[in-house]
């Protein structure tokens, strides 16, 4: 009976976490420093807490005909300082899966490679959501720096 009751009380926990949370997406644009071309971030956030929140994101990077460039980060952002919750200044840590190939005609070769990610970034609240932008370092295979910036837009939570 006792380990029903516990069981009760984390389940109930979590699920008013999950309740409560604010899931975001956004899009915007990115340039990657070392292939040297821009391109498309789509990405979410799940807010855990009001200074530590999960963020997959996406980048797409516009390459020459014939070959493919994108990533798939797994990033936690750690906000340290916010002004008026209008503003918010935080730090990138996570998780880079790179992949990239190249159509030779006769063949296709790709290569995959991981690396870690350590920015900065900062958003400004608006209206429908909020403006970022981010600058990264993927320490790495991949190593290269990224800028991003766009828009987010709330989804649920308060």
């Amino acid at each position: 009976m006792k380990l029903v009751l516990a069981l009760t009380v984390v389940a109930t926990g979590i699920w008013s976490s999950v309740a409560a949370a604010q899931i975001h997406l956004g899009a915007g644009l990115c340039y990657g420093s070392d292939i040297e071309k821009p391109g498309i971030d789509l990405r979410g956030y799940y807010g855990i807490s009001p200074i530590l929140r999960l963020t997959p994101n996406f980048h797409y990077f516009f390459t020459e005909s014939g070959t493919t460039f994108w990533t798939l980060d797994f990033n936690a952002h750690y906000v340290f300082y916010e002004h008026r919750r209008q503003q918010r200044a935080y730090g990138v840590f996570g998780l880079q899966y790179a992949h990239s190939s190249v159509d030779l005609g006769f063949m296709t070769t790709s290569d995959s490679e991981i690396g870690l990610n350590v920015g900065i970034g900062g958003e400004t609240r608006v209206d429908f959501g909020a403006i970022f932008g981010e600058i990264k370092f993927v320490l790495g295979g991949a190593d290269q720096l990224v800028l991003g910036a766009g828009l987010r837009f709330t989804l649920g939570g308060s």
